[in-house]
């Protein structure tokens, strides 16, 4: 064996190696990331492994003593395809990461199936050719098509959408254009050694390890870039996340934190310059009628719309907020009497009345508004919110669309909810009109459902079927969300522990009893009591709940931990959504809060906030639950995205304990005989639950 040959062989298994170890790096950053273009260059990287082991192959056999035609035609076959599917990939990753867009499928199968074919045609079909005609029709037209792909590449790497002036991204730009030269070098070399029967020149064998030093820069460029690109993620999506933590994501208005920011410190203005505030409560008239009757969609268009007229019938001075659901305030910093502020009123109440047009319906909606005046209602910004609510409330009870401004004599509907929390004792005491229902969480690739999430029902004698929204505000004032709380998660533990079933046991926990000494005590006794195993018990708070008092809060959270329970954090993306909490309390699970989940539609601006959120959880090891999906659509789009888990109407209503009980067991014993885990929206745990509804907790 001559030593050119050496030289030869000793730089292809160089690169061999290069190739096999980008990738399976790129390959491993695909399991962690799911970005479609590392796949595409780890399979590229894959192929060049291919084309250099037939290549090197190949030209050990051409050296043999004796001739070996057949082995030496399939050795060049197995060469030309791996050289040619690595352009192929390498193309189709950069075409990914520079347009943001995947490569169709059924168009890369079909690109691919093409280079199957016509590879084994071009080497027989130049069988019968001169050796030189023979090597330039093989082996020169992939060095040059080599050339100018990477070359293109390298192109496009720079002058893609991508913007930004990393230094993964020149690296790597500059690596592709470095090496689609030295292979149109090659090339030229070789024409000349063809053209002139000239032997090969000395420097060619030695430029292997050239290459080897190109397509290391290449993979490190590509995981360079890679790890900036995911950094700039992280870093948008906490900005985006900080960004609702002061604003509603419907609408862009700000919320109620901001709302109340902005109020002390218009009252603080207010108090040094002897003028008065005024704040206007509005809730729009039966909106509940046209959500349900029109859909979700439909809701959250009137939502912006009403958001929209109040914006533009302000002034700029003026704040607008979202609290939730169709509840709006307004803040006016700066008012005379009481009648210019209703002039206010009328004025938007007039804005919110004209028609607008949903699902090719025109509809008129109307408004009710409360109002409270400073420093005539309060001094205290919570006060004044709140007495500006009770006015609303008296709008409304007037026959909606008019105003109120708030008066002493409103305080009486106070007995009405002192009425509810006796009622709400006798029942914590008697323990037999509580009860609790339980919506499945299902893995959101499988179906299976891997979680129930226990809600509280209560069944009062006179009043029917309560919902916790009903009753939970008057137990949190009047000290019985602690017992409450008690109640629900030892009979929880109880009834899940007693099914048989492996599914995970969610419980929300409310402010008051989280703040206790006991928490933790309480917890370990109950879990002893019920035999269920800790790492079966999820407890789920609020972003707020969390920061309310973050150091008090990660010892508890820390303590949970360390008995084996999980911890989840509800309604992720509406309370003080931040990055640095997430890095420090020990969270396993982000729960999407539904108002985002229902953003998962075409053409909405906000659907990628989800998308953020959980790259974001992701990047942190933390498992994502989209709640509230009510449609296929967002179900698919939050499986495409990477969520784990889901939960919603779409796949069942929260179910009395022994329905869910028997749904979970005929899941399982489907599964031990070999059923299929997934089910389908049409006829899976939706046929079983009773249709598509709306969740009410």
């Amino acid at each position: 064996m001559s030593d050119s040959l050496v030289v030869l062989l000793t730089g292809f298994l160089a690169q061999a190696a290069c190739a096999a170890l980008n990738a399976f790096v790129l390959q491993t950053f695909y399991r962690h990331y799911r970005r479609e273009y590392l796949l595409h260059w780890a399979w590229s990287w894959w192929a060049f492994l291919v084309y250099l082991a037939g290549a090197g192959l190949s030209s050990y056999v051409r050296s043999a003593a004796e001739p070996l035609p057949v082995l030496r035609l399939v050795l060049t076959i197995v060469c030309l395809i791996g050289g040619y599917l690595q352009l192929t990939w390498l193309l189709f990753g950069t075409y990914e990461v520079v347009t943001g867009r995947p490569v169709p499928q059924k168009i890369s199968r079909r690109i691919v199936a093409v280079v199957l074919l016509l590879v084994p045609l071009l080497v027989l079909a130049t069988v019968p050719l001169e050796p030189a005609q023979r090597l330039v029709s093989r082996l020169g037209l992939r060095i040059l098509l080599s050339g100018f792909a990477f070359c293109a590449a390298a192109y496009g790497i720079l002058r893609g959408r991508v913007q930004t002036a990393s230094f993964g991204r020149r690296l790597l730009s500059g690596a592709f254009f470095l090496y689609g030269l030295e292979q149109l070098h090659y090339f030229a070399n070789f024409l000349v050694q063809l053209t002139l029967n000239r032997p090969p020149a000395g420097h060619l064998a030695l430029m292997s390890w050239l290459d080897l030093l190109l397509q290391g820069a290449m993979g490190l460029g590509m995981v360079i870039w890679l790890l900036e690109e995911e950094r700039k993620r992280v870093l948008d999506a906490s900005e985006q996340i900080e960004h609702l933590a002061y604003h509603d994501a419907l609408t862009g208005l700000p919320n109620r934190n901001l709302f109340l920011d902005h109020l002390r410190l218009a009252l603080a203005l207010a108090t040094r310059d002897q003028r008065g505030v005024a704040v206007l409560f509005l809730d729009l008239d039966r909106f509940k009628t046209i959500n349900d009757s029109l859909g979700h969609g439909c809701g959250d268009e009137l939502l912006r719309t009403v958001a929209s007229r109040l914006r533009g019938g302000l002034r700029q001075g003026d704040t607008v907020a979202r609290l939730g659901g169709d509840e709006f305030t307004v803040l006016l910093p700066e008012v005379g009497e009481e009648r210019d502020v209703i002039r206010v009123a009328e004025k938007l109440l007039g804005m919110i009345r004209q028609p607008l047009t949903l699902q090719g319906r025109e509809i008129v909606v109307t408004g009710s508004v409360g109002i409270s005046l400073f420093p005539r209602d309060g001094s205290v910004p919570e006060e004044i919110l709140k007495r500006a609510d009770i006015a609303m409330y008296q709008a409304k009870q007037r026959g909606r669309d008019a105003y109120q401004v708030y008066l002493p004599s409103m305080d009486a509907d106070a007995l009405e909810r002192l009425s509810l929390e006796n009622d709400l004792r006798r029942a914590l005491a008697s323990d037999e009109e509580l009860c609790l229902y339980y919506q499945p969480i299902l893995e959101a690739r499988t179906g299976r459902v891997e979680a129930v999430e226990a809600l509280l029902r209560w069944r009062h004698p006179q009043r029917g079927m309560i919902l916790p929204g009903e009753f939970l505000s008057i137990a949190d004032l009047s000290g019985l969300s602690k017992p409450l709380d008690l109640w629900v998660l030892r009979t929880a533990c109880h009834e899940v522990g007693s099914w048989q079933a492996g599914v995970r046991l969610a419980v929300n926990l409310s402010a008051r009893p989280f703040q206790q000494p006991d928490l933790i005590v309480q917890i370990q006794s109950v879990l002893e009591e019920t035999a269920l195993p800790a790492s079966r018990l999820e407890i789920e708070i609020t972003e707020t709940l969390a920061m309310q008092n973050a150091e008090v809060s990660l010892g508890v959270l820390r303590a949970l931990k360390d008995l084996g329970v999980r911890i989840a954090i509800d309604d992720f993306g509406t309370g003080y959504s931040s990055l640095s909490y997430l890095r420090t309390f020990p969270i396993d699970t982000l729960k999407i809060d539904e108002s985002f989940v229902r953003s998962l539609n075409v053409g909405d601006v906000h659907a990628e906030i989800p998308a953020a959120m959980i790259a974001l959880a992701h990047s942190l090891d933390i498992r994502v639950v989209g709640e509230g999906v009510e449609e296929e659509a967002q179900w698919l789009i939050l499986r495409e995205q990477g969520c784990d888990e889901v939960q919603g109407y779409l796949f069942s209503r929260p179910l009395p304990a022994e329905e869910c009980r028997e749904l979970i067991l005929r899941q399982e014993a489907g599964i031990s005989q070999g059923g299929q885990t997934e089910p389908p929206p049409s006829d899976g745990l939706l046929a079983a639950a009773g249709g598509i509804g709306y969740k009410q907790r």
